[in-house]
């Protein structure tokens, strides 16, 4: 079994990273459209985006678009949790590609010069 070397480790860190990165920015666009379409079949949501005002009858029906509001409200802060995780998902990704970006160059650049200079003997 061979030995895990520091820039092996850091290499799988930044691989890991670019993995869940996808993962987390792909998760929250899905869950992000499942709740936009819960919201546009949301009784309070669809006045909310007309603006418009209800001319209440009963109780009752004051207590069932309370809820349809309740429900609105949370949907809203959950699909604004869903942009941040897809943010957030965005940013490891781009932090994991530049990190193995970068080990991969110093990996090549050793090699090069070997190359360069053993060519340069000949």
């Amino acid at each position: 079994m061979s030995k895990l070397t520091v820039t092996g480790l850091v290499e799988r860190l930044f691989f890991t990273a670019i993995v869940v990165g996808i993962l987390m920015a792909a998760g929250g666009a899905i869950r992000y459209f499942m709740l936009q379409n819960q919201l546009s079949s949301n009784m309070a949501a669809q006045i909310h985006e007309q603006g418009g005002e209800v001319a209440i009858e009963s109780k009752g029906q004051a207590q069932g678009l309370m809820a349809s509001d309740i429900e609105r409200r949370r949907l809203v802060a959950e699909q604004f949790n869903m942009m941040i995780l897809g943010g957030v998902g965005l940013a490891l990704l781009g932090l994991g590609w530049l990190g193995h970006d970068v080990m991969g160059s110093r990996r090549r650049k050793p090699v090069a010069a070997a190359a360069t200079s053993s060519g340069a003997s000949s």
